[in-house]
């Protein structure tokens, strides 16, 4: 059976509101967060819950009941529940809102997961991690070594935006290679080498595709994955990209803005639905934990890519996670079957 888990941390996400200065509460009320929720969610619009696991690290005091209930609806199995004894509660963070800037602290500290935390029954096909390097290397470390007990793992890692700067490139070029998806999104890419981000999306398409195929130098096991909100995502593939290294003349240095193929893999919302997007937070990571959990399932990148994208589209059109129900024995997200805008996202990428 194809299985993921992800290692990041389960949030109680509240929310101000920064004004000339002055920050004040936003009448919204706290909703559940992490990029790990997301995710897992995510991951849950293709998988069963018995093949999904995140630690929710919390004590039954500081974790909502109507949260874990939320959770809960998702699958009960897909949860391992961890009470903290550590003295804190589960664990908050502020996101404040200046403008359409978003600034994030934590109220309470998390605590690290890595994939020795993981229940020995439920070790699985694929890791997603968002994490700076030296997280990041840690759990590869801790991933290698447990390779001689004969579980092997593929990883997808999502940097986090602090360390998208040109000071930790050594670090990308590090890592990358020891990961099967390297998936920034497109803000967090234009960073990594300096620039900032364009305000006409439209104009992005040339300079990620020529970040893209700078990224996919670093050789990611599979691919690079660039998330780039209504256009969709940019990627380049392991495979392609090798093929095009070997046809290249011995005495020519790879330059990134070559002919390398780079693919498209349109937004299931596109820049004529703004109006459809309510919240994009999470949208990525939902992104990337279907993305994990299409490729388990032995699906090829491109159809995966199509999947995730579904997955995306539940998440940002509303605040919080999407609503699950089951109707006579089908379930339905936010009143629709996943394979129903499979099929029509699939026949758009198609032209039919």
């Amino acid at each position: 059976m194809a299985t993921v888990a992800t290692l990041e941390t389960f949030i109680i996400d509240t929310f101000t509101r920064i004004d000339n200065g002055v920050e004040t509460p936003v009448d919204k009320p706290d909703q559940i967060g992490g990029a790990g929720s997301y995710a897992i969610v995510g991951a849950r619009t293709v998988l069963a819950p018995s093949a999904l696991t995140m630690i929710v690290d919390h004590t039954p005091a500081t974790l909502p009941a109507h949260m874990r209930a939320k959770l809960e609806s998702f699958g009960h199995d897909m949860w391992a529940w961890r009470t903290r004894t550590d003295g804190h509660g589960t664990t908050r963070a502020k996101n404040a809102y200046d403008g359409e800037v978003r600034g994030f602290e934590y109220l309470s500290p998390p605590i690290d997961i890595y994939p020795a935390d993981l229940p020995p029954a439920r070790r699985p096909d694929w890791v997603h991690i968002v994490s700076y390097p030296a997280r990041t290397r840690r759990a590869l470390a801790e991933l290698r070594a447990a390779e001689s007990t004969g579980w092997r793992a593929s990883v997808i890692w999502e940097p986090e935006p602090p360390c998208c700067t040109p000071e930790y490139m050594r670090d990308f070029a590090e890592l990358t290679p020891q990961v099967d998806i390297i998936s920034p999104n497109h803000t967090e890419l234009l960073a990594l080498h300096g620039l900032p981000p364009s305000p006409a999306m439209p104009d992005l398409v040339a300079p990620l595709e020529f970040l893209t195929r700078s990224l996919a130098r670093l050789a990611p096991r599979v691919a690079a994955v660039v998330r780039a909100g209504p256009l969709g995502c940019c990627y380049v593939l392991r495979t392609e990209y090798d093929a095009y290294s070997a046809a290249r003349p011995h005495d020519r240095q790879p330059e990134p803005d070559e002919l390398v193929p780079v693919h498209w893999g349109a937004a299931f919302f596109g820049p004529q639905d703004a109006g459809r997007v309510r919240d994009p937070t999470g949208g990525g990571n939902a992104f990337a934990g279907a993305l994990a959990a299409a490729l388990a399932q032995g699906r090829d990148v491109n159809e995966a890519i199509i999947l995730a994208n579904v997955a995306a589209s539940f998440v940002i059109e509303q605040d919080g996670v999407p609503e699950l129900t089951v109707v006579d024995g089908i379930e339905l997200w936010n009143g629709e079957q996943v394979a129903e805008r499979v099929r029509r996202l699939t026949a758009r990428v198609r032209g039919e």
